[in-house]
């Protein structure tokens, strides 16, 4: 059983442009995250003694290490921001995840979450919105079966057309009220006015935007 204190974790999406990730173990779960890191604009290292044909079609893309990582010290690990150990020996993740969490970097152990001070959760983003599900290391299969729920059930196209019309309104706010507070006011009363939702609902969108118009000049 998965002892974790989930009140000591905060979700946080994270701009991954140029930060420096070191990947150890090239096998399926390293591949997974090294192609994963990569594309989300992170410079990805992988080491490694054998590396997926994945990560080796992939090498002009992703530094590529052949190292023991038993051999890997405190001043190889201090040069990237966030570790992912995942080799298939256990305690090799652990011995190194301790070394890094010492330099203060952020690190995931696939192998022992209880050992991590960050988690990569199952998420979906598309253009507009981004969901994201962890159950802690318990079930990954579970979060999977969560997102696709939510993709189903909530994220529908009224969804979608509200968070556009808001956005909009919220662009309004800003040019006819300076005070952050009293904005945020207006903004909580049109979101939760029947006739400017029912106008979403409807698809009628101009005229849910000049339902926010007339709200904010009341």
């Amino acid at each position: 059983m998965i002892f974790v204190n989930t009140h000591t974790f905060i979700p946080l999406y994270l701009n991954l442009t140029n930060f420096n990730v070191l990947v150890i173990g090239g096998g399926k779960v390293g591949t997974k995250r090294a192609l994963n890191f990569y594309e989300h604009g992170a410079k990805v290292t992988v080491v490694s003694l054998n590396f997926s044909e994945e990560l080796l079609n992939n090498k002009d893309k992703i530094s590529l290490i052949k190292k023991n990582a038993n051999d890997l010290d405190l001043n190889f690990l201090a040069n990237f921001d966030i570790i992912i150990t995942a080799t298939n020996d256990k305690n090799i993740n652990s011995k190194l995840c301790h070394e890094a969490k010492k330099l203060k970097k952020l690190c995931n152990n696939p192998t022992n979450i209880e050992e991590s001070n960050f988690i990569v959760p199952i998420y979906y983003t598309d253009d507009e919105i981004s969901v994201a599900v962890t159950t802690f290391g318990k079930s990954s299969l579970s979060s999977k079966y969560i997102i696709e729920l939510i993709r189903k059930n909530i994220l529908s196209d009224e969804i979608y057309e509200l968070v556009k019309v808001m956005e909009t309104v919220k662009g309004l706010l800003k040019l006819e009220i300076n005070d952050p507070s009293k904005r945020f006011i207006y903004y909580s009363k049109i979101f939760n006015d029947e006739i400017f939702r029912n106008y979403i609902k409807e698809k009628k969108l101009d005229l849910a935007i000049d339902r926010a118009k007339v709200i904010i000049n009341e």
